[in-house]
């Protein structure tokens, strides 16, 4: 599901300046003496899990160009949702499930736009408002809702149905992002997500729309709002099949309504065209005259279009979600009458919360009650039901080089054994959508093995833990030793991706393992940017990307293996801020104490950091460029051939005494630069530099000096801004370090006094 504002044209800007139909609501949590005199509050809600997800993740600015901030959007999704439960809100989260099949063309369009908006993010000057949800959110979003004993269901297909008659039978308001729901009649009404917020001091301020107030003002009767919502366009009924009967419109009188306020800005056409199809309806006295009335104007219309040779074709540039559509007066009205249809609520929709399924499945384990408890649960990822039910499986669009392979092909081996186990030869192909070549999202399908070592139906039955782990690891490779248990299973899939990435760099390893080990408390107080740091490198955004779909592709591998190692928890395991700071602070690092002092800074305590990273990269040395060894002075640093595998002018069996010796001589006589500083002269980093350069054509004589000083110019522009976010990261690493010290000295004083 995309982060799109769905429902009808124009309709949300046009309340945002209406604010006589909002009632606003303002809670504080009870105090300790209300609470003791027996005071209670429980205000229910029906939630859109996808709505809330981009809200929290987006509305903070956390940044999504470096794969994730997953640690800070989950300890920001824990405060939000706590501070609701204090203030007395009781959620019931719904989340969409499979793909259907007559939604799949929608998701392949809005994932074709997700690879240009990668684009963007990842290379365009201009990519401001462009987003892209990394691809673990939606797991930390729902652990969160877990842990805090949220009530979640995950149901057939799409959500927003289900909140919305969730709400009508529970009489609770509808939480969501779809302006469909202005339309509904809820009893308890619908307060869009943006619009439930959560202060500094934990006070809740909420605005609910006033649907009865908002159909006084505009004069409509409250059965003819859904077509009124048709005629002014939804998904259902696109803008070419309108132009007709909106054109007709054009010399009809506008009446803003007398509580829309629009400030110093003038009312948009569409804002115009709002009130006056509400007019237009308003006119008649039933839903069948004014389609008839609609129909009847958008035909004259069309005439003189034609005849006065104004007819629009359809070039297919329309806007997203439209579909290519020529009017004719059957299409119009089977599109409004379709849509006027949408705006039904079934009843029976609260059952898509139980144990009852539509969804089928060829393979032997069936839809049993068991597998769909735990799909309704979120405890089997909806992604896995879609490879059960439908034969698909949908690698969502993520941060990446767009250019090259899809970050998505290195795991595909875990997943064929995931397909394997859970289709027991049911079916001999699945369908993988994912970006193919020319930035597109297509189809490509994977054989599927008749045998599985462990089949699913098995597994279900009580498989012994100790074969469902050896299967988990038979497909992953060797489990490192001496990892912390909630690591196992993240730090076996650092392992993959070294020999699937090889060759790999050392320090490339040592930023995913920092980032896993760094202190929560550090984690959540650093502030995230949504902006594109002037260091991001689209390299290791690329590696990082097939580091991630390698996390989420184990994971449903152990889920479905009813987790014989605890699963992979991105909140701990990735940190994409950290990551490409990390690498970037030590890509060219030198001396004996740059690694040390990184960790130091970082909180990471370089003994646990070097027992994980020598697990991590045992019998992989052929894999890795670049090494770490123990320092003889005490702590680790980079080895020999630096963190890149660069520096080759030093010798592997080179004697450290000796280096150590040199190093003290050298900051005796006022050498900079540490133990590489002594060993590498300034020509050899020239060259290095002079052998990354891109080669470019030779320019005319006329032009060269022109040409250099440009180019200068531009190097000098980008160093001062590397320089400038560089001393800027550098800054909010000392402010973190003097907080942490702070926060040890006030721990320490406290533990005095008591």
């Amino acid at each position: 599901r995309a982060d799109v504002i769905m429902g009808i044209r124009g309709l949300t800007a046009f309340l945002d300046r209406f604010p006589s139909v909002w009632d606003t609501l303002v809670l504080k949590p009870l105090t300790p003496a209300e609470i003791k005199e027996g005071k209670q509050r429980t205000i229910k809600l029906a939630v859109d899990g996808y709505a809330l997800l981009y809200y929290l993740y987006f509305s903070n600015n956390f940044n999504c160009v470096c794969g994730g901030q997953y640690g800070q959007f989950a300890e920001f999704t824990r405060t939000y949702i706590t501070n609701l439960q204090k203030n007395g809100f009781s959620l019931f989260v719904v989340m969409d499930g499979t793909i259907e099949e007559v939604k799949e063309q929608t998701v392949v369009q809005r994932e074709t736009d997700l690879v240009k908006t990668v684009k963007q993010l990842t290379s365009a000057e201009k990519y401001w408002g462009k987003k892209a949800l990394p691809i673990l959110c939606r797991h930390v979003f729902v652990e969160v809702l877990q842990a805090l004993n949220v009530k979640i269901a995950f149901v057939d297909g799409e959500a927003d149905k289900v909140v919305a008659a969730l709400a009508r039978a529970n009489t609770c308001c509808a939480i969501s992002k779809d302006s469909d729901f202005y339309v509904l009649e809820l009893p308890a009404g619908y307060i869009p997500v943006d619009m439930l917020e959560v202060n500094r001091s934990g006070h809740v301020v909420a605005k609910r729309f006033a649907r009865s107030r908002f159909l006084q003002e505009l004069g409509l009767k409250s059965e003819l709002f859904p077509l009124f919502a048709s005629a002014v366009g939804n998904d259902f009924v696109g803008l070419e099949l309108l132009r007709p009967f909106h054109v007709s419109l054009a010399q009809e009188e506008a009446t803003l309504p007398a509580g829309w306020q629009g400030g110093d800005k003038e009312p948009t056409i569409r804002d115009l065209l709002i009130v006056k199809v509400a007019a237009f309806i308003a006119k008649h006295e039933t839903e069948s005259a004014a389609i008839k009335a609609i129909l009847e104007a958008a035909v004259k219309q069309h005439e003189q279009d034609v005849a006065n040779g104004e007819e629009v074709k359809t070039t297919g540039d329309e806007e997203e979600g439209d579909k290519a559509q020529v009017f004719t007066k059957e299409a119009l009205e089977e599109a409004i009458k379709t849509s006027i249809e949408q705006y039904k609520l079934d009843p029976a929709l609260v059952k898509a919360i139980g144990p009852e399924t539509k969804l089928t499945t060829g393979a032997k384990c069936g839809m049993s009650p068991a597998v769909v408890q735990k799909f309704r649960e979120g405890n089997f990822d909806a992604k896995t039901i879609n490879v059960l039910t439908r034969g698909s499986f949908w690698c969502g669009g993520l941060v990446e080089d767009v250019d090259a392979e899809s970050a998505w092909s290195s795991s595909r081996p875990i997943r064929s054994a995931m397909y394997a186990m859970l289709l027991e030869g049911s079916r001999k192909t699945v369908s993988e959508r994912v970006r193919v070549e020319g930035h597109k999202f297509g189809e490509e399908e994977v054989e599927v093995a008749s045998s599985s070592p462990l089949p699913f139906s098995e597994v279900l039955k009580g498989a012994d833990a100790a074969k469902r782990r050896k299967v988990l690891f038979d497909v992953l490779g060797e489990a490192p030793a001496n990892v912390p248990d909630n690591l196992v299973l993240a730090a076996a899939c650092v392992r993959y991706w070294i020999k699937t990435q090889a060759p790999i760099t050392s320090v490339e390893v040592a930023a995913v393992l920092a980032t896993m080990l760094q202190r929560d408390e550090d984690k959540n107080i650093r502030p995230s940017k949504e902006a594109r740091p002037g260091w991001f490198s689209i390299k290791f955004a690329h590696r990082l990307a097939h580091l991630q779909t390698t996390f989420l592709s184990a994971n449903l591998l152990d889920e479905i293996l009813l987790h014989p190692v605890p699963a992979i928890n991105a909140a701990e395991a990735y940190d994409g801020e950290f990551c490409h700071r990390f690498h970037h602070l030590q890509f060219r690092a030198k001396g004996i104490s740059a690694l040390s002092e990184q960790l130091r800074k970082d909180g990471v305590d370089w003994q646990t950091f070097w027992s994980m990273y020598k697990a991590v990269t045992d019998k992989l040395d052929d894999k890795i460029k670049g090494s770490i060894q123990e320092n003889l002075e005490g702590g680790i640093m980079w080895g020999p051939s630096g963190p890149e595998g660069r520096d080759e002018t030093v010798e592997k069996n080179v004697d450290l005494s000796k280096l150590v010796d040199a190093k003290k001589g050298a900051q005796a006589k006022g050498v900079t630069g540490g133990l590489f500083g002594t060993l590498l002269g300034d020509e050899e980093d020239d060259e290095e530099d002079e052998e990354e350069e891109e080669e470019v054509p030779v320019k005319p004589a006329s032009a060269a000096g022109e040409s250099a000083a440009v180019d200068d110019g531009k190097k000098k522009k980008k160093k001062e801004d590397e320089d400038e976010e560089l001393a800027k990261v550098l800054a909010e690493m000392e402010a973190v370090d003097s907080k942490r010290e702070l926060q040890k000295k006030k721990e320490k004083d406290r533990k005095k006094k008591k």
